[in-house]
């Protein structure tokens, strides 16, 4: 079961709580590509009562209640001659004594759901259905959308509306950090085929962007996993792990061992290369006194071992010898006062001439 929406879609401002985004996401993995129209999508009474963790006993008076809400959220839809606001859905009708109810997009939403050929973002359902947080969600989806290229831009205001934060939620970015930004990391470590790394860009004092490195994961299948455990996962980006094994053998080896010193250079090796990292080891190696750990973590973070490396590439110049010291003479002076005696003698034999 695939979630396949558009880019405007995935870059969309909205807020849905976590049960009713995985609804929606469930609904539009019922689209098949070759649909023309919107249809009616059925959802059990059963599927709410798990997506949103209602008590089976009142789901059907809570669904009620629950859709009846769902169809007041505005989803938020920059085009290009100016900004759409519309609903999820249209409408919601139970079905009697089936414990279903169907669901129907509003038809102003199928440009952005409905035979999609470019510029869209698809996703497993069962993996965005194994998230525990709404923003997971949605960052998780935001980053496949970059998947390919590595990398992603993305300025605090608009993070913050596409993620459906409130002005009055998250004022202090630490707080954000915390609870948004680690949380859906740590998440997507245990659970996603993809993670990331952030680095904070600042605009004067503040944080004014964020920017990602995303790096792929492989699921590995196993067989009949124990309960409630992450999957496993091989990483992509290094493909058995090569080019961490190459800078490890770079490092002193009473240093080897470290975790910190480890960890540096697997989170510095994904954000800037191995060359970058190749520089400063060899950079601590040369200049580090004492606390070599701290010493190559400052070096990672701030680059030390560029100016360095630059120096170590300048050839040496052979000195090249002034014409008065080839010819034997002890100073400038002293040449040019012969050459210019010289000069003299050669005026008085021109004359003479």
């Amino acid at each position: 079961m695939i979630v396949t929406q558009s880019n405007t879609i995935v870059e969309a401002r909205y807020n849905l709580p976590l049960g009713e985004q995985r609804l929606i996401l469930t609904m539009i993995s019922k689209i098949q590509p070759e649909d023309e129209d919107f249809k009616p999508y059925r959802i059990s009474v059963k599927e709410f009562t798990e997506f949103l963790g209602i008590d089976t006993d009142s789901a059907y008076r809570e669904c009620k209640k629950i859709t009846e809400k769902l169809l007041t959220r505005v989803i938020n839809v920059e085009e290009s001659d100016g900004l759409l606001q519309i609903g999820w859905l249209s409408a919601a009708k139970y079905i009697d004594g089936s414990g279903m109810v169907n669901l129907s997009f509003d038809p102003l939403l199928k440009s952005y759901l409905l035979q999609l050929k470019s510029g869209f973002t698809s996703c497993k359902l069962t993996m965005l259905l194994s998230f525990k947080s709404q923003y997971t969600m949605r960052i998780y989806t935001l980053l496949k959308q970059y998947q390919k290229l590595k990398t992603r831009e993305i300025e605090m205001p608009l993070l913050r509306e596409m993620l459906g934060i409130r002005v009055e939620q998250y004022k202090r970015y630490n707080d954000f950090k915390k609870d948004v930004l680690e949380r859906t990391k740590k998440e997507l470590i245990e659970k996603a085929d993809l993670y990331f790394e952030f680095d904070e860009i600042k605009y004067g004092r503040k944080i004014g962007a964020l920017e990602f490195h995303i790096f792929t994961k492989k699921i590995e299948k196993t067989i009949n996993p124990p309960p409630n455990s992450p999957p496993s996962f091989t990483d992509v980006n290094t493909p058995e792990n090569t080019a961490i094994e190459q800078l490890l053998l770079l490092i002193p080896v009473q240093h080897r061992t470290r975790k910190t010193i480890f960890a540096s250079i697997v989170s510095f090796e994904r954000k800037k290369g191995f060359e970058y990292v190749k520089r400063n080891i060899l950079y601590s190696n040369a200049k580090a006194a004492k606390s070599y750990a701290g010493f190559i973590n400052n070096a990672l973070k701030n680059d030390w071992g560029l100016d360095w490396e630059v120096e170590q590439k300048i050839p040496v110049k052979k000195k090249v010898h002034e014409v008065w010291e080839r010819q034997g003479f002890s100073s400038q002076k002293e040449y040019d006062d012969v050459m210019f005696q010289r000069y003299l003698v050669q005026i008085e034999q021109v004359k003479q001439s």
